[in-house]
């Protein structure tokens, strides 16, 4: 896959309901990206924090693999975060740099045994990208898991069914826990360990809330998954980062 920096025009914008926003974007060369389903770019938003950092964020490409040189992104704006509020309000034909594809949530070219896809929060835009890419095709079965604390929390359940292809199967556990509950990574285990008991996935992949994917990961293991058939991708409290 190609990886590097490159220029990037956003060239339609729209809004996603509440404070969040969906981008489609296109390489200023018009080059192919090179992306598999379930990976990510780094946009450099052009703004610059204290101490003289600029704000870089990831961002997951929620569009098929087949089409390779105008891409879709889905930016939540998170607070006065000065990254997510860039790009919320960015207008259509604004040029930035990012860099990428960047990641290893993916399931393997050939792939064709049953595969679960486990998104919190945010994770469901990495989740889209696996089911729709090329890799994903070939599955005997895709199930998909999105744990929310609501339907406006960023995008809406309609915007992912929409966009899924028609034999991945989505359950939609709203009302979860919110971010930062004691009870959460618990929680999500248990409704992982109810969904899977009985029923081996020769792949699962799993984005999101790293205090509830890490867990997961051991439970899934636990449950019987393959050894190393369980990949992971923090979007936030990544519990090796605060380690580092």
């Amino acid at each position: 896959m190609a990886q590097g920096s490159a220029k990037i025009r956003i060239v339609h914008a729209e809004p996603l309901g509440h404070g969040a926003r969906l981008l489609r974007v296109e390489r200023d060369d018009g080059a192919a990206l090179g992306f598999a389903g379930g990976q990510y770019v780094i946009i450099n938003t052009g703004v610059t924090l204290p101490g003289g950092k600029l704000a870089k964020r990831a961002y997951s490409l929620i569009s098929s693999d087949a089409e390779q040189r105008s891409v879709e992104i889905a930016v939540k704006r998170i607070g006065a975060g000065p990254g997510s509020n860039v790009l919320n309000d960015i207008a259509a034909g604004a040029e930035l740099e990012w860099s990428g594809p960047w990641g290893k949530l993916r399931l393997p070219d050939g792939f064709s045994g049953r595969a679960l896809v486990v998104a919190t929060d945010t994770g469901i835009t990495a989740a889209l990208g696996v089911a729709r890419g090329a890799a994903a095709a070939g599955a005997a079965q895709l199930d998909l898991l999105w744990l929310v604390e609501s339907d406006d929390y960023f995008v809406s359940e309609r915007f992912v069914r929409e966009r899924l292809p028609e034999r991945a199967r989505l359950t939609v556990l709203g009302g979860f826990l919110p971010v930062g509950h004691p009870e959460r990574p618990a929680r999500a285990c248990a409704l992982v360990g109810e969904l899977v008991a009985g029923v081996p996935y020769d792949a699962a992949l799993c984005a999101g809330d790293g205090a509830v994917i890490y867990p997961l990961r051991d439970r899934l293991a636990a449950l019987g998954a393959p050894e190393g058939s369980v990949l992971l991708e923090s979007f936030f409290n990544n519990p090796l980062k605060k380690s580092a």
